[in-house]
This record gives structure tokens, sequence and C-alpha cells, in this order.
């Protein structure tokens, strides 16, 4: 093996040993007996691949690698990690913790998927649809890479997602969720009829329209080198496809906001209730008028949506006190992994919403939102799966990667959401 390969066979392990080391802990029994047997089988043979680098490199052939993570003990040390590398770890660790749970047609999925992205037109005809070159993302990876970009999409975490297996325009039935039942006499007539006189479903479907917007990535060029010279099939997605994926992501996103619901997906502020609150700075007081603005319906299972900034400012209020310190929102103990939540109910950061200025104040500006985000849908066509193209770039020695993906919103009830105006 060169040095290449080694380098190659020593990161592997190196990320292996450090979910191994995650895992013990809760382990127990075999399984321990098991991990640990593992982790120690790699110390043995990283120890092993640095003293071949070693030798390969100069004339010190016991010294300790300048990359190892041990120490000449083979005490597990600081992994050393350049900046850019360390930023990518967790997506990297999360795609391979999924391959190592992974089911043998999932793990030949994704070998096809990577030689495929390599350039090996036999691993591409393995995959459908192939005809023109494009394929689906294996789930397996797509799992991975959404949970590790949920940062970007906080609307889908909280939004009611409907999956189809098409892009088809469709209706979304909607029943009133202000009707009330009626009392009868025992022998009074039921109301039950051959038309359906009351609401329209199930004779009718009514609602919103849904479509399925297509939403492209913009294509991204790799060159020959990178694709030819790169270290595992796992680390060309976490670059390339992570790139990719992380900008539509945060496209919908934005349209999930303010999308204006004719051209683009609807976004939940576009037709979603109001609250003014007047031309004052936003306060706790104005965030719990908000909440009782919206229906006692909906206000169990809502949450606030805002943005970093604006989140700041309102954990910034203190007492008012001269020289008090004390924080007026401190429902939150990071220490204690206490989720983020105020006046008991979650809080939401949002960054495509619009920010309070330095001040307080939000002339013109939506900078909060509450409500029962399961009445907005969010329509995920193809199963919410990204469709990528590969295609070759002859003149520049090197190819194309372009990912798509089809989606819609809408909000089906107005009174469900309500943000803050002035």
């Amino acid at each position: 093996m060169n040095v290449r390969e080694l380098a190659a066979e020593k990161h592997d392990l190196t990320e292996k040993m450090v979910l191994w080391r995650a895992q013990m802990p809760s382990a127990a029994g075999g399984a321990k007996e098991s991990l640990m047997a593992q982790y120690q089988t790699a110390v043995q043979r990283i120890e092993a691949i640095d003293n071949l680098i070693a030798k390969s490199e100069g004339p010190n052939p016991g010294a300790r690698n300048p990359g190892s993570m041990f120490s000449t003990d083979g005490r597990l040390g600081a992994i050393a990690m350049p900046p850019v590398q360390r930023e990518q770890s967790s997506l990297s660790m999360s795609i391979r913790q999924a391959f190592a749970h992974a089911t043998p047609e999932e793990k030949e999925q994704l070998q096809a998927f990577t030689s495929a992205l390599r350039g090996n037109i036999q691993a591409a005809a393995n995959l459908v649809p192939s005809s023109d070159g494009g394929y689906l993302i294996p789930s397996l990876v797509q799992a991975a890479m959404e949970r590790s970009y949920s940062a970007f999409n906080p609307v889908v975490q909280v939004a009611r997602l409907f999956a189809t297996d098409n892009g088809d325009p469709m209706t979304f039935p909607v029943l009133s969720d202000s009707d009330t039942a009626a009392q009868l006499a025992p022998a009074a007539a039921t109301g039950a009829d051959a038309t359906v006189s009351g609401d329209a479903p199930p004779t009718a479907l009514t609602g919103p329209k849904l479509g399925s917007y297509k939403v492209s990535s913009k294509p991204v060029f790799v060159n020959r080198e990178l694709i030819t010279d790169g270290v595992g099939g796992i680390d060309i997605i976490t670059e390339i496809l992570g790139a990719l994926l992380a900008r539509v992501i945060r496209f919908e996103n934005s349209k999930y906001t303010k999308g204006n619901g004719t051209s683009e997906a609807e976004g939940f502020m576009t037709n979603c209730s109001t609250y003014a609150a007047g031309s004052v700075p936003i306060d706790l007081d104005i965030a719990l008028d908000l909440v009782y603005a919206c229906p006692a319906l909906y206000r169990p299972q809502g949450v606030y949506m805002m943005s970093d900034t604006t989140c700041k400012y309102l954990r910034k209020i203190k007492t008012g006190i001269s020289g008090d310190k004390q924080l007026l929102w401190a429902d939150a103990d990071y220490t204690k992994g206490t989720p983020l939540t105020l006046h008991g109910y979650p809080v939401y950061i949002n960054n495509d919403m619009d920010s309070v200025n330095a001040d307080g104040t939000f002339t013109g500006k939506s900078p909060l939102a509450f409500g029962d985000f399961k009445r907005f849908v969010v329509r995920q066509a193809e199963q919410n799966r990204p469709f990528i193209y590969r295609y070759s770039v002859p003149a520049k020695d090197g190819q194309a990667v372009i990912l798509f993906r089809r989606s819609d919103s809408k909000l089906l009830v107005a009174t469900a959401i309500y943000r803050l105006i002035n």
C-alpha cells in the first residue's frame, strides 16, 4: 500500500474509533467486549500504519507520526484535525454511522452511487431512473444529511409534512376547525342523506391546491483530480452533495417562510393572521400578547418562531432595576440540555424571518410568529428524494453535479398562525 492508501485507512479507522468510544458507555455484556476488542485492534493497526508512513518519509521509524491521534503508548490523544475538516466531520461521521448500520441492499446502493459520482457509467446504469443520466440520492444518505442540516430548515421541523410519489397538482382536503356538533331529539331526523348536505367531503374535496415547484441547487464543477485522488466515496458525498443539498434546503426554508404562493411555494407568513402591537420596542409582554391573539384551539401545539437577532434581543432584556443584571427570559438551562422555550412554548430559530432593529423596534417588519404549524402543510414530491445529475465537462477536464427537488407549501387555516406587526 502507498502512503495515500495508508492515510485513507487510518482516516477510516479513526472515525470508527470515535464512534466505538461513544457507544461504549451504553453497551453491555458481549456488545461492550466486542467494541473494546475492535477498538484495541484499531489502536494496533494505526500504530502499524504510523510506523509504515514514518519509514517511507524518513530515517526515524519509531517516531510518532505528527498526524496520529495516539501517543506512543497507544492511549487516545488529541485528534489533529484542520479547522475545515473539523467542521465537516459531523456530516461525514453521520453518514458513516448510517452506513455502519445499513442493510446489505442500502450498502450496495451507496457503493453504486459513489461509483457513479466518480464517473463509473456501469454503476450508474444499475440505478433507476438511469436512461437520462440522473438518479435519486439513496435514502440512507439523504436521511443523514437532512439531520446534519436541520438548522437550515426550522419550518419543516414543525410543519405538517405530506410526501407524495409524484408532483401532480392535487387538492388537500380541509374540514372546518370551528364547526360544532348538533343535539337531536330521540325521534328527530339525523340530517344524514344521500347528498351529504353538511361539509363537502367526502363527496367533493375542498381546500388549497398543492403543486410541486422545482428547486435547483445550481451546478458545481468538480475537477478530475479531486474525483481520482479523493479518499473514499463517503468523502465525495460529504463535500459535493452536502453543499448542494444545503443550498436547496436553505432556499426551501426561505420560501416556506415568505414565498408568495402563486409563482412559488407559499410561506406561512404570507397568509397568516396578524397582531399589531404598535410602534414600540418588542418585549416579552408583546410576545405573550401574540400568543393570546391566537385562538385557544391552536395554542396547545403552538411554537414561537423568530430569528437569532430577535431571540438575542429578547433574551437580553433585564429587570430594569439599576445595576440588576438578572435576565427576565431565563427558562432555558443549556448546561442541563433544556430546550429553548418562552412562556412555556418551544422556540425555533428561523433566520429567514425579519429581525428587530438594534433598539427593539420593528417598523414595517414581522419579527415574531406564533401558532400551530401543523396547520401549515409542506408537500414533498417524489417522497422528498433529491434527484441528481452528473455530466461531463470535457473543456475543463472534469464533471459537473447538480441537484433538484420539488415541493410546495400552503397554510390550511389562516388563524392557526399569527405574526407580529407594528
